[in-house]
C-alpha cells in the first residue's frame, strides 16, 4: 500500500493501496514517492512515484522487486467530497496489497476529521484483479475498506482490507517525510517510507 502517504484528514487512498503509501487526493502539482519492504509480501519490495497535474487526474508508476516489473497507475476523482457526500475515485493500477496484480477499482472516500474531531478518513469500494491483456482473475468484484486516523501528534494508524486480507500501518511524519512499520496480513512486519512535495 492503498498506499506515499495521505495528509491527515484527507480522504483515504485508492483500493489495493494503503492510505499511508498513497493518496487519492494529492494537491495539484504535487509529487509523491514511497516505498515498502516486507519479506512476507510476494513482491518483497515496492517503490511508487505519483504525480498530480492540475485537475482531477493523478498518474504514477509502481516498481516491483518480484517480479521485476513496472505497473502504470491512474486515478480519476469523479466527485469531490461535499458535506456528507463522499468523494468518488476510480482507477487502474494494483489490486491486492503486496502482490503486484494489476486491477481496477472504485471507492467512496470520506474525510472524517470534523465528525471524529481528529484527523481521520475512511473509504469503501470495490475492486477486481485483471491481467494485462484484460482477463479477470476473480469470479466477482471484491469489497475494499480502509480507515486511517491520527493517534498522536504526527503519528497515524491505518487498517485496510484489500478484498482478501487485512493489513496495517503505524507511521510517523516529520515535515514532508513519513516512515513507519507495515504489517502485511498482520503476520509479517516491514518498513514503509514516503516523501511528498
Amino acid at each position: 500500500m492503498p498506499a506515499g502517504y495521505a495528509v491527515q484528514g484527507e480522504p483515504a487512498g485508492p483500493a489495493g493501496e494503503l492510505t499511508d503509501r498513497f493518496s487519492a487526493h494529492l494537491p495539484s502539482g504535487s509529487w509523491l514517492m514511497s516505498g515498502a519492504v516486507n519479506g512476507g509480501m510476494p513482491t518483497e519490495a515496492e517503490i511508487f512515484i505519483w504525480h498530480k497535474p492540475k485537475g482531477r487526474f493523478q498518474f504514477g508508476v509502481g516498481l516491483l522487486a518480484k517480479p521485476q516489473t513496472a505497473r502504470w497507475l491512474l486515478n480519476y476523482e469523479l466527485q469531490r467530497q461535499k458535506g456528507s457526500a463522499p468523494s468518488i475515485t476510480v482507477g487502474v493500477g494494483l489490486q491486492e496489497v503486496g502482490v503486484g496484480n494489476p486491477g481496477i477499482f472504485a471507492t467512496a472516500n470520506w474525510a472524517l476529521t470534523n465528525f471524529l474531531k481528529m484527523p481521520s478518513s475512511l473509504y469503501v469500494g470495490t475492486g477486481r484483479r485483471i491481467t494485462l491483456d484484460g482477463k479477470t482473475l476473480d469470479k466477482s468484484w471484491v469489497p475494499l475498506l480502509g480507515f486511517s486516523s491520527q493517534v498522536a501528534k504526527g503519528v497515524s494508524a491505518t487498517v485496510q482490507m484489500d478484498g482478501r486480507k487485512w493489513h496495517g500501518v503505524l507511521s510517523a511524519r516529520a515535515g514532508e517525510f513519513r516512515a513507519g512499520i507495515f504489517a502485511f496480513k498482520f503476520k509479517t512486519i516491514g518498513i514503509i517510507v514516503g516523501w511528498r512535495d
